[in-house]
């Protein structure tokens, strides 16, 4: 399945989060770095989850979904997913249905995320252990200042004509990334940082594999 990366600002958007468990807070929290209001419903919540959202009520009725603007089914009960999703689709609601493909209208990216820098990675639900590990690998490649050379970016925009500005950011990059070259460490430090970063991508993976976690895989 071939996604189009529609990036949409959802700051003040009203989300139905149907569930409570480990899943539903993954989701919430990425979702809440992002300004999303969060109206949970679960018979069970996890304390964690509660202060990430702006109400919670015990249980889905479809009356909910009155102003909603997306919604993320993420309960352990697939049956009751499958008719949030029908629900929304139904009111041309968006809806993600965790680990269903099939009742997706859109996925939740292996994420990026440098101040006003956000790279979002996917596969189309084919391969979550893919998208993790693709992440892990654009990280080690972005400036770490990738963040403030966007800032700095911003502000020079519309101050110079554009071949001009275009020239500018490309070298506004390519400074950040001779900064972050120096600042590495000798051969011998450098080989165990790399062991150390492919050490951490291999543990992203498998994390991905058993607990579908972070990326795109909890769909």
């Amino acid at each position: 399945m071939s996604c189009f990366p529609f990036m949409q600002n959802i700051e003040g958007a009203l989300c139905l989060l149907a569930g409570g468990g480990e899943v539903a807070l993954r989701k919430a929290r990425t979702l809440a770095s992002f300004g999303a209001r969060l109206l949970v419903c679960a018979r069970e919540v996890k304390e964690e989850l509660r202060p990430l959202a702006v109400r919670v009520v015990e249980g889905y009725s479809p009356s909910l979904l009155e102003g909603v603007r997306f919604a993320v089914a993420a309960t352990d009960d697939a049956a009751l997913n499958a008719r949030v999703a029908a629900d929304c689709r139904a009111r041309g609601i968006p809806v993600n249905s965790a680990d269903d493909p099939d009742n997706c209208d859109f996925f939740f990216p292996a994420l990026v995320v440098r101040g006003e820098v956000t790279v979002g990675i996917s596969t189309g639900g084919a391969s979550p252990a893919l998208a993790a590990a693709l992440r892990a690998y654009i990280e080690g490649l972005l400036p770490q200042n990738v963040g403030e050379i966007a800032s700095r970016a911003k502000a020079l925009r519309g101050s110079l004509p554009q071949a001009e500005y275009i020239a500018a950011v490309k070298k506004l990059l390519e400074e950040g990334g001779m900064r972050a070259e120096q600042k590495k460490p000798e051969e011998g430090g450098a080989c165990a940082v790399q062991k150390l970063s492919e050490e951490n991508a291999a543990r992203k993976v498998k994390e991905e594999k058993t607990e579908r976690k972070g990326a795109e895989g909890e769909i």
